[in-house]
């Protein structure tokens, strides 16, 4: 009787296919994941800012920032930094404040401490270990960092986009001498190279963000 079983070689041809229709197939899902998830972070980014603004027109300010150890040593995370945009009255939900590309990751081997400046993020300790959407208020956020530039009335939401790291994008509507030392170490030269621009590949560099206040996007 004929053996009906298949031949190795069969098997062979079989495999190829299967692993060049994967080959097809998985860059298009990644790319649709992703794309997913830009969208996703434009609109949590626009919540927030929206809510910062509602905030604003009730209160004569934005929500405030401070230092809290150790759940946010550097005061811009949203989850623990804008809690009074959900008590006692509700402007965004909390699930407004998490960042779909999750935990941040750092510039390796960079340490601005060393440098005179403080970074938001200095290495080798983990930040924002909950994904959380970055806050920023220039007011508290310029004396902290004793950045001048950056003295303005106003606030940024920053998802940290596809590439998981800090481009900077809360420097965006200020001048290139706003941007700190790390941003140019990591070739940041200009405030809008921190935008991500989905041109650049799928998974190209730059921030996701929003912005509400009194500045400057003359540049």
């Amino acid at each position: 009787m004929r053996n009906k079983a298949f031949t190795l070689i069969e098997m062979i041809i079989v495999a190829g296919i299967i692993a060049v229709l994967a080959a097809i197939a998985l860059p298009n899902f990644l790319s649709a994941q992703n794309r997913a998830k830009v969208s996703r972070a434009k609109a949590g980014v626009k919540v927030l800012t929206n809510g910062t603004q509602a905030y604003h027109v009730d209160w004569n300010r934005y929500p405030p920032t401070c230092q809290k150890i150790p759940e946010d040593p550097y005061g811009i995370l949203s989850d623990v930094q804008l809690c009074v945009l959900t008590s006692p009255i509700q402007y965004v939900s909390h699930a407004s404040f998490r960042d779909p590309f999750g935990k941040i990751r750092c510039y390796s081997s960079i340490d601005l401490l060393t440098q005179g400046y403080r970074s938001d993020f200095p290495v080798p300790q983990t930040p924002n270990p909950r994904g959380s959407v970055l806050y920023y208020n220039y007011r508290y956020f310029s004396e902290w960092t004793q950045n001048p530039w950056i003295n303005a009335m106003g606030v940024a939401m920053v998802s940290i986009g596809p590439d998981r790291k800090d481009s900077f994008g809360a420097f965006r509507p200020f001048p290139p001498e706003a941007l700190p030392p790390l941003a140019r170490q990591a070739g940041i030269l200009d405030p809008r190279d921190t935008e991500y621009d989905p041109t650049n590949g799928a998974i190209s560099s730059g921030d996701i963000s929003g912005f509400a206040g009194e500045l400057n996007w003359s540049h």
